[in-house]
């Protein structure tokens, strides 16, 4: 029985693949990489400092991890300062609100910084219905590994058996997997061509989507 739902933040709570994919872009592009965005997809859904290291150690870059990863996050959370609204995708918040009151344990495990998600939670007035919010850094391995999910599950008090988790990324998915939870995954058209093979159920929209589906009731 599931007591828990996990969610991941980025293109699952917002629709935000598509901004981090061009703000990304621009930095490869001051940093002299050739990178395209096919390239680029391999790296949904894990932390900054994975995707930093990998891309350092492929280009030989001189930058640092850490001068990279805050250069990326300070570029992305400059973009989220300036933009007007923040919205949710369509049917996701109501799925959140609609679980809170069945007294389902709510929490956010992202590959984000914790500013990024804690703006972002603010901006769209979600901030009571999660327990618990868990960014990338917080655990030692990320994405596809199951670290970020398994220290949601213990902030939350619920054993990783009663969790489900909305992932939109193969990386995510597979790491809900590992964690031993229910994965559902959101076939989200903006993250990219994403294997979601490995999850328990595939959702295409959260519109007027029943819990008891999410719950695998």
């Amino acid at each position: 029985m599931i007591k828990a739902v996990i969610f991941d933040m980025d293109g699952v709570i917002i629709d935000s693949e598509p901004d981090h994919i061009k703000q990304e872009m621009k930095l490869f592009k001051s940093l002299g990489l050739d990178m395209n965005e096919e390239e680029h997809q391999r790296f949904i859904g894990t932390t900054s400092y994975y995707m930093w290291e990998t891309i350092k150690r492929e280009n030989n870059l001189a930058f640092s991890v850490e001068e990279l990863v805050n250069m990326d996050r300070e570029k992305y959370y400059n973009h989220l300062c300036s933009i007007e609204d923040i919205n949710p995708i369509e049917g996701v918040y109501e799925l959140i609100e609609s679980l809170y009151e069945n007294k389902i344990k709510l929490a956010i495990a992202s590959s984000s910084p914790i500013k990024v998600i804690e703006l972002v939670v603010k901006r769209l007035k979600a901030d009571k219905f999660f327990k618990a919010v868990v960014q990338g850094d917080d655990v030692l391995r990320s994405k596809p590994e199951p670290d970020i999910f398994l220290y949601a599950a213990q902030k939350l008090n619920a054993d990783p058996k009663e969790c489900a988790v909305i992932e939109d990324s193969k990386n995510g998915v597979n790491g809900a997997k590992k964690a031993g939870m229910r994965a559902i995954g959101y076939l989200n058209p903006n993250s990219g061509n994403q294997d979601l093979s490995n999850a328990d159920l595939i959702i295409k929209s959260f519109k007027n989507i029943e819990i008891g589906k999410i719950l695998g009731e």
